[in-house]
């Protein structure tokens, strides 16, 4: 085959509009993986969540990029590296959200830090630890998953980060007023060592420490596998999935994905509602 490793988005991507995975991708990942190839999961979400997909889909003892690329997992679903944000950049990033009175959560580890109880956050587990019932979940599994996650209300996030130092991999920032344009522009100016990965429409913001992203993870994972990056293959349908699409040897956009992301790639697919990481597979892969 041409290309040994296929490095897959998940939301948008692998997990359809009601957070399951088509059986068809399942079987197609699995003959690319009976072939010789590799499959590695390339998402913004958390250590425990990727690592929960990954089981529920046979993908154990395939290292996983986490929180768009500030987190390796090892092929025993151990951390091997880690970006964490400057403090001081934190502290700067923060005083700017509340200047703004813009909505902010942070992600130290598997727990999410949150100023207040909002609607982007209230169901963060139950999110975070899809239930996967049609993919295959099984309910002890998963709530073993979800146990290990931690919603934790911080009312004063600067004094929280000033005293605790923690390790924070993520921050995302949500706003319904129009807000988050301008806003990207404010940190660039303002704040130092943050890269803003993902932006759809400017309904969220995903952002990880300078010089992090899937494309940047991915080509660590390139020489710790001794695999040429020309011989990976990338699928995704996001904004955060753009470096790691043109850095491939073979970028695969979704049908779902924006024009914007689609330009960028080499190849189309069809949607997440229509098994179109099955699709690529069998199209581009499996010969």
């Amino acid at each position: 085959m041409e290309y040994k490793l296929l490095a897959t988005d998940l939301d948008g991507t692998l997990l359809s509009e009601q957070r399951e995975i088509d059986i068809e991708n399942i079987q197609a990942i699995q003959e690319f993986r009976q072939k010789g190839g590799r499959v590695v999961i390339c998402s913004g979400r958390s250590p425990l969540s990727t690592r929960w997909i990954a089981n529920t889909i046979g993908l154990q003892g395939e290292p996983i990029i986490a929180y768009n690329g500030a987190i390796i997992l090892d092929e025993n679903g151990e951390i091997s590296e880690q970006a964490v944000f400057d403090h001081d950049h934190l502290l700067s990033f923060w005083e700017l959200c509340e200047g703004e009175s813009i909505y902010a959560h942070f992600y130290e580890g598997d727990t999410l830090l949150v100023p207040s109880e909002t609607k982007w956050n209230k169901n963060w587990i139950e999110n975070n630890i899809p239930a996967l019932e049609k993919t295959g979940g099984k309910v002890e599994d998963r709530e073993s998953f979800r146990g290990q996650c931690q919603v934790k209300m911080v009312e004063d996030i600067y004094q929280y980060i000033k005293s605790n130092q923690p390790d924070i991999t993520k921050i995302a920032v949500f706003d319904e007023d129009g807000k988050l344009s301008d806003f990207t522009k404010l940190i660039g100016e303002q704040v130092e060592g943050m890269e803003i990965s993902s932006s759809f429409n400017f309904l969220n913001l995903e952002i990880s420490p300078s010089g992090v992203s899937k494309a940047s993870s991915l080509l660590k994972l390139s020489e710790k596998l001794n695999i040429p990056i020309s011989k990976i293959a990338a699928i995704g349908d996001n904004y955060n999935d753009s470096l790691m699409l043109t850095a491939a040897g073979l970028g695969i956009a979704m049908g779902n994905a924006p024009d914007e992301v689609k330009a960028l790639a080499n190849q189309v697919t069809g949607s997440n509602q229509e098994a179109g990481v099955a699709q690529a597979i069998r199209r581009y892969l499996l010969k």
